[in-house]
C-alpha cells in the first residue's frame, strides 16, 4: 500500500483523531492520578506503572480505531460500516466533541495545577526563608546559683513563646549559652553560626517581691547597634503572658505577620501561682543538668510544684522530661518510663496545647512504649505546636530512621543540629545517620565538628571509629575505640567489643564478653553481649542474651544495625513483628530530593 493511500485511510478510519482524543484523556488522567495518588499514600511507582499502562494502551487504541468506528447504531468494523457523507460528519463530530472536551479539561487541569505549584513554591520560599533568632541569656540585678535558675527559665520562657511563631527558627538556650559565653572571633565554629543568625534578643530583668522588670533589646547583630527596645512590667502572676506580650512586640519589629493559630495559642495563657511558678523554674533548671543527682533534685521540685498545684500542666510536662532523660541512662529505674507516660498523659489532659507534654509522650512510645503510629501522631502534635523544640527533632529523626525513612530522618535531625547547633549529640548522630547509607565524607565532616566543640566527647569518636571501620581502616578504628572507652566505660562493651570480634581479634572479644557476663545483668550488659554474641555469628546466644534486653530503649534499633546474615534468620523475623515492625529493607539515600 502507497504511503498516500495509506494516510487517505487512516483518515477515513478517523485513526488520527481517536489518537488525538486518546493522548488527550490519557494526560488529563495522568494529572488527576499525580494528585490524588499521594493523597492515598501510594507508592511512587505507582504513577510510572500507569504511565507504562497508558502508552502500551495506545498501540491497542490505534488498532482498535483502525478496525472499529463509530456510528449512530453503535460500534462496528470499519469495512461494514456505510461510509456515506452524512455518517462521516456524524463521526467526525462524534470525535470532535471527545478532542475538544478532552483538551478543554486538559486545559483547565493545567491551570488549576500551575496555580497549586505557584502557592507551594510560595510556601516553600517562606519556609526556606524563616527568620533566625538568638535569644541570649538574661542579665540580673544578682549573680549566683540560686539565681541562675531565675534567668535560665525567664529566658526559655521567651524562646518558648517566640517558637509559637511559624515563621521563626529560634535557637536553643544551651547553644545560646555558648554564644554569649564563649564568643570568640577566632572560633570559626562558632562565628559561622553567628553569622547565620538575623536577630539577636537581649534582656535584663529585676524582681521586685511579686513584680517582675524587664527590658528587651533587639539586634542585627550580637555586637550591633540596638534596632528598637522596650521596658515590660507585670505581676509574676502573669509573667507567661508578659513574655507572649514580648513575643508579639519582637515579632512585628522583624516585620512578620503572626497567624491566627498562632496568637490563638498566646490568647489561651493562663496565670501562674507565684509559689509552684518557682518551684517549676527550679525543677527545669535542675533537670538540665548533667548529673542523675541533679535530675532527680529536678523531679523533688516539680513533685512539690505539682503538689501544690495539682492543675499545672507545665510541670507535668517537665515531670514527664524528667523521667524521659532518666529513662535513657545505661541503669535506669525500672519505672522511669512508665512514670514519664503518666505525667505526659496528664500535662496533655490539662493542657493540649502543651507541645513538652506531646514531645514526652512520643519518646515514651518511641523508646517503650512502642506504639508506633501514636508516636508519629505525638511528634508532629508537637512540631505543630512549637517548631523550635529541638530534642523533639532530634528523637524523631531516629523514628523515622528506625522505619527506613533515612532521608527524612537526615533532614529532621539537620533541623535539631539548626535548632541547637552547639549540643554535640545533634552533631555526632547526624553523623551517623550519614554513615549507614555511605555518606562518609559528610558523616566526617559532622564528626569534626562535634570534636572541634569537645574534643573528649566519647559519641563523636564512636561514630568516627564507625566510619573508619565500615572504611576498612581496622587499626584506626580500634584506636578511636579504645580512647572513647577510656571517657565513657560503657563503650568499652557496646563499641570497643563488637568492633575486636568484626575485625578479628576473636580473643580480645570473648575476654570482654566474659567480663561482662560476671557483671551484674542489666538490660544495657544484655544488649552489648547479644551485640557482641550476633559479632562472632553465634545467633543463638545472641537472640537469648537479646531477651534480657527488650526494655532497653535502642532495641527495636536491631532492625537498622543487624547484618544481611542475622536478618535472614527466621528469630529476626520473629522479632521485628513482636515488635510491630516491618520486615527489614535496606537502607536507601535518595540524592536530589
Amino acid at each position: 500500500m502507497k504511503f498516500s493511500k495509506l494516510f487517505s485511510e487512516l483518515q477515513r478510519r478517523n485513526v488520527f483523531k481517536a489518537t488525538i482524543a486518546y493522548l488527550a484523556i490519557a494526560w488529563v488522567v495522568i494529572q488527576i492520578a499525580s494528585i490524588m495518588l499521594p493523597v492515598f499514600e501510594a507508592p511512587d511507582y505507582a504513577i510510572k506503572i500507569l504511565i507504562y499502562v497508558m502508552g502500551i494502551g495506545l498501540f491497542f487504541w490505534i488498532g482498535f480505531s483502525w478496525l472499529y468506528d463509530l456510528t449512530p447504531e453503535g460500534i462496528h468494523k470499519t469495512e461494514d460500516t456505510i461510509t456515506d457523507e452524512e455518517t462521516s460528519r456524524l463521526n467526525n463530530k462524534r470525535l470532535n466533541k471527545v478532542i475538544v472536551g478532552s483538551l478543554s479539561l486538559a486545559v483547565l487541569l493545567l491551570v488549576i495545577i500551575s496555580f497549586w505549584a505557584g502557592s507551594q513554591w510560595n510556601n516553600t520560599d517562606t519556609i526556606n526563608n524563616t527568620v533566625k533568632v538568638a535569644v541570649l541569656p538574661f542579665v540580673l540585678n544578682t549573680d549566683g546559683e540560686s539565681e541562675e535558675y531565675l534567668k535560665n527559665g525567664m529566658t526559655e520562657s521567651l524562646i518558648k513563646e517566640l517558637s509559637k511563631v511559624d515563621q521563626l527558627t529560634v535557637i536553643g538556650l544551651a547553644s545560646t549559652r555558648i554564644m554569649a559565653a564563649a564568643f570568640n572571633p577566632s572560633n570559626l565554629l562558632i562565628t559561622n553560626e553567628i553569622n547565620g543568625i538575623d536577630y539577636f534578643i537581649f534582656g535584663s530583668m529585676v524582681q521586685e517581691l511579686n513584680r517582675i522588670n524587664v527590658q528587651i533589646k533587639l539586634k542585627e547583630s550580637h555586637a550591633g547597634e540596638v534596632k528598637w527596645q522596650k521596658n515590660y512590667s507585670k505581676d509574676i502572676s502573669e509573667v507567661r503572658r508578659l513574655w507572649a506580650e514580648v513575643a508579639a512586640d519582637l515579632s512585628s519589629e522583624m516585620g512578620l505577620v503572626v497567624e491566627l493559630d498562632d496568637v490563638a495559642l498566646w490568647s489561651n495563657i493562663k496565670p501562674v501561682k507565684p509559689e509552684t511558678y518557682e518551684l517549676y523554674l527550679k525543677g527545669k533548671h535542675y533537670l538540665n543538668k548533667s548529673s542523675i543527682a541533679d535530675k532527680q533534685r529536678g523531679l523533688v521540685y516539680l513533685q512539690e510544684a505539682i503538689d501544690k498545684n495539682p492543675a499545672d500542666s507545665y510541670a507535668y510536662a517537665g515531670m514527664a522530661e524528667g523521667y524521659i532523660t532518666i529513662g535513657h541512662d545505661m541503669m535506669p529505674p525500672p519505672d522511669a518510663l512508665p512514670k514519664a507516660l503518666a505525667a505526659a498523659k496528664r500535662a496533655i489532659q490539662l493542657d493540649s496545647n502543651n507541645a513538652d507534654g506531646w514531645a514526652a509522650l512520643s519518646q515514651y512510645h518511641t523508646y517503650d512504649g512502642r506504639d508506633w503510629k501514636l508516636a508519629e501522631y505525638a511528634f508532629k502534635r508537637a512540631n505543630e505546636l512549637n517548631p523550635s523544640l529541638a530534642d523533639n527533632h532530634f528523637h524523631r529523626s531516629w523514628y523515622l530512621a528506625l522505619f527506613g525513612r533515612i532521608n527524612e530522618a537526615i533532614e529532621e535531625h539537620k533541623l535539631a543540629q539548626e535548632l541547637d547547633p552547639f549540643t554535640p549529640q545533634h552533631t555526632a548522630w547526624l553523623g551517623d545517620l550519614y554513615r549507614r547509607v555511605g555518606l562518609y565524607e559528610e558523616g566526617l565532616v559532622e564528626v569534626d565538628k562535634v570534636l572541634h566543640m569537645q574534643d573528649d566527647y566519647a559519641l563523636g569518636l564512636y561514630v568516627k571509629g564507625k566510619i573508619f571501620l565500615d572504611q576498612g581502616k581496622n587499626e584506626e578504628a580500634l584506636e578511636i575505640f579504645r580512647s572513647a572507652s577510656v571517657i565513657f566505660p560503657p563503650m568499652k562493651y557496646f563499641a570497643y567489643g563488637p568492633a575486636l570480634i568484626d575485625t578479628g581479634h576473636i580473643q580480645e572479644g570473648n575476654a570482654l564478653i566474659n567480663e561482662l557476663e560476671n557483671m551484674p545483668r542489666t538490660t544495657f550488659g544484655s544488649l552489648c553481649l547479644s551485640n557482641m554474641y550476633f559479632s562472632l555469628g553465634d545467633f543463638d546466644k545472641g537472640f537469648e542474651w537479646r531477651k534480657f534486653a527488650v526494655k532497653h530503649i535502642w532495641h527495636p534499633w536491631i532492625r537498622i544495625n543487624a547484618d544481611e546474615k542475622l536478618k535472614k534468620d527466621p528469630r529476626f523475623l520473629e522479632l521485628m513483628h513482636e515488635l510491630n515492625l516491618p520486615d527489614p529493607a535496606p537502607l536507601v539515600f535518595k540524592k536530589n530530593l
